[in-house]
């Protein structure tokens, strides 16, 4: 398959703006239901009050006993060790009684955070509760139940020591009595004795310092008593509004292409070219009115006829491209013979029923004529509103009358009234279908030689397979996109079918959502006769002039003509 630009491999970044364009309805959806969620939890959920209280820690000033020197800081008390001891079974019973109700141990350890502020000897004492007042209550029994707690310990550590020091000066003096009494004249007892009463004095010296730290050692104060809070620690409203609408975004994010993945239609031009490996080269997506009729009969007085223009040149040009030596051999021939060049043929077909295919086929081949180039336009859908709406033509003879009677494209084709250079070959008379798949071949060659451009607009692929009758003999084939309706499907299909007919497809046609189709009318001739060669149509022309038949008439402002 030959194209102009080949469609992109994967999906860039302008095809996810795209897509957020696309599904911005549900983006929205999801932020907006996400903001919602989250406003309703905020304040469904139970207020929590949370009151702090602060305890500095005091040294012991018994160091070699506790170990406090060992802690996580460079300190004289072990912060994590007292950290855990906030939340012990004891310290938590204790506050626990404190507190009004029926609160228990492990209530009180569910509700309590404990924190170090760095490079401090500070216990941070967080209580949570449902109401102020209990937050209040609880930080401040649970810093009283600690220090009393740190208060017993130490002095507990105290009284042993000292206890265990008396025992042991107890122990030197009954040495001593027992060492004096019984061996006054041994050798040596005075110094013996000597001995006991020093380690007397050292025991001594020991004593008198712990007596005088148990009287006025201090395990810690509150130096921050609880406060009541003024407000609620959670939930923070902001918190999860923030919190729910990035939810949201991002579940309709995720939504959203899961939408577009799932969805079998075409909505942008983006996902046109990367779906189809082509580019588009005439984007009409943009609506006119709200009609949704649109695109109308374009002229050169605004951008988008001027983008026609455009699509019309490159068009040209890309059959130039496409002739080799045996087509100039048989154009020169045929100049020389006297006869007109053969034209080129360009099929235009949408990929859904109704309007697009046969309004880019319309507007393409007044672009062409507007150019200069002599151009026939061929109606090959049965659906004939849209040719009639955009031109002005009203019913008559055309296509099948070529296909089923045998008649001359060159003497049923008129002139739409404002577009020089064009002539359109209708459809036929009202109720009739061109039957082209009975000699597709044959009515090619016969329009090539009646003007140099012949743009045929034919039904859509999925109602009828008039296009891939005319694909094999066609020199170029144009699909029409029909943004926001045209399947994916569709679309790849007939490049594929431009593929396997060898019919070039250089690009693609957009155009935005139009009305819905009227239905095809039922053929009156089930099985016509091929279309007649050039030489017998005018063999038979000849023939019915000769009995006096007269030749057919257009109505409207259209009228009859051949191409010269």
């Amino acid at each position: 398959m030959d194209t102009d630009v080949p469609g992109s491999s994967g999906p860039e970044l302008k095809e996810y703006t795209a897509l957020l364009r696309r599904r911005r309805r549900l983006v929205c959806a999801g932020v907006l239901g996400g903001l919602v969620l989250a406003t309703a939890g905020a304040l469904a959920v139970p207020s929590t009050y949370t009151s702090v209280a602060s305890v500095q820690v005091h040294p012991t000033e018994m160091a070699e006993f506790t170990g406090e020197r060992s802690g996580r800081l460079t300190g004289d008390v072990n912060l994590d060790s007292e950290a855990q001891i906030v939340v012990s079974d004891r310290v938590t019973g204790t506050a626990a009684e404190e507190l009004p109700g029926s609160a228990t141990s492990e209530d009180v350890r569910e509700n309590v955070d404990v924190t170090v502020p760095p490079n401090s000897n500070i216990l941070e004492l967080r209580y949570s509760a449902r109401t102020p007042e209990l937050a209040r209550a609880g930080a401040g029994s649970l810093a009283e139940a600690y220090l009393e707690q740190r208060e017993v310990q130490v002095h507990a550590l105290i009284e042993g020591r000292l206890e265990a020091l008396r025992a042991e000066q107890q122990d030197r003096y009954d040495d001593l009595a027992e060492l004096t009494g019984e061996n006054q004249m041994v050798a040596g007892t005075d110094a013996r004795a000597e001995a006991l009463r020093q380690e007397i004095t050292d025991l001594g010296n020991g004593i008198t310092p712990l007596s005088a730290l148990r009287e006025t050692v201090s395990p810690g104060q509150v130096i921050t008593p609880a406060s009541l809070p003024e407000s609620p620690s959670s939930p923070l409203l902001a918190l999860w509004i923030v919190a729910g609408t990035a939810l949201g975004l991002l579940a309709g994010l995720l939504a959203a292409v899961v939408r577009d993945r799932m969805d079998p239609r075409l909505r942008d031009t983006e996902e046109t070219e990367r779906i189809g490996s082509l580019p588009v080269l005439l984007d009409l997506s943009v609506p006119g009115d709200r009609s949704g009729r649109s695109p109308g009969l374009l002229d050169d007085t605004t951008p988008t006829g001027q983008r026609a223009n455009e699509f019309a040149h490159l068009v040209r040009a890309r059959l130039a491209e496409t002739d080799d030596g045996e087509d100039r051999s048989a154009a020169l021939a045929a100049t020389e013979g006297g006869e007109p060049a053969p034209g080129r043929v360009i099929v235009v077909t949408g990929t859904t029923p109704g309007r697009a295919g046969t309004a880019a086929a319309v507007n393409l081949a007044a672009a062409l004529a507007r150019g200069g180039s002599d151009t026939l336009l061929v109606c090959a859908d049965p659906r004939t509103e849209t040719v009639h709406e955009l031109l002005g033509l009203s019913e008559g003879p055309g296509l099948a009358d070529v296909l089923i009677d045998g008649e001359d494209p060159a003497e049923l084709a008129v002139h739409p009234a404002h577009t020089p250079r064009l002539r359109v070959l209708r459809h036929g008379t009202a109720g009739t279908v061109a039957p082209l798949q009975g000699g597709a071949a044959e009515l090619v060659e016969l329009l090539r030689s009646r003007a140099e451009f012949v743009v045929v607009a034919t039904a859509s692929a999925g109602e009828r397979a008039d296009v891939h009758a005319l694909a094999a003999s066609a020199d170029l084939l144009l699909p029409v996109v029909e943004l926001g309706l045209s399947p994916r499907s569709d679309l790849t299909g007939l490049v594929t079918a431009g593929t396997r007919f060898g019919v070039t497809v250089p690009g693609a046609i957009t155009v935005p959502r139009q009305p819905g189709p009227g239905p095809v009318p039922m053929p009156r001739v089930p099985v016509p006769p091929a279309p007649r060669r050039p030489s017998e149509t005018r063999a038979a022309h000849a023939d019915d002039l000769s009995r006096g038949s007269a030749l057919p008439t257009s109505g409207g402002a259209a009228s009859v003509g051949s191409r010269r």
